[in-house]
């Protein structure tokens, strides 16, 4: 075997035992996003034209900072509060108003990659985005919500 060889083998393979070795679990603790599921990428799906899942919106990236509150906040808390807000390659964070009707839900366990900034917690993988959603409630105002309250009382009383 030669050096060059023997050398790419011993970074190559604790690479792949710390990747099989990971559990992560998945983030549920946020008022605004739910957890939405596990999405394939669409960049080399055929015919996608190379568009993102999450594509149109903006994104981050924190290179051994990344969490799932961080990516978020960064969605939801800026002038354009985006409905989905996904996390990919442990780093990356991508923020829409839509997710691509091409992209695919996966088994939750393909979203395997460990935050950078939480090793505790899945941001997506290769390809792969662990998308939030933002919930129904966190979309309305309160005053929606009092005339929504308003309007099941009303009928309520009605029937």
């Amino acid at each position: 075997m030669t050096p060059l060889l023997h050398l790419l083998l011993l970074l190559f393979i604790p690479l792949v035992s710390a990747a099989d070795a990971t559990t992560v679990s998945i983030y549920d603790d946020s008022d605004k996003y739910i957890y939405y599921g596990c999405y394939n990428e669409t960049t080399q799906v055929p015919g996608s034209a190379e568009t993102r899942a999450l594509g149109g919106g903006i994104d981050e990236s924190l290179p051994g900072e990344m969490t799932v509150p961080k990516c978020l906040a960064f969605c939801g808390n800026g002038s354009t509060e985006y409905r989905y807000a996904g996390l990919e390659w442990s780093r990356e964070c991508w923020c829409a108003q839509t997710l691509s009707g091409i992209a695919e839900r996966l088994d939750d366990a393909a979203c395997n990659y460990p935050c950078e900034g939480d090793n505790t917690t899945a941001c997506g993988g290769s390809l792969k985005l662990s998308v939030y959603r933002a919930s129904f409630a966190s979309q309305m105002s309160g005053s929606s919500m009092l005339c929504l309250a308003i309007a099941g009382l009303v009928t309520m009383v009605l029937w």
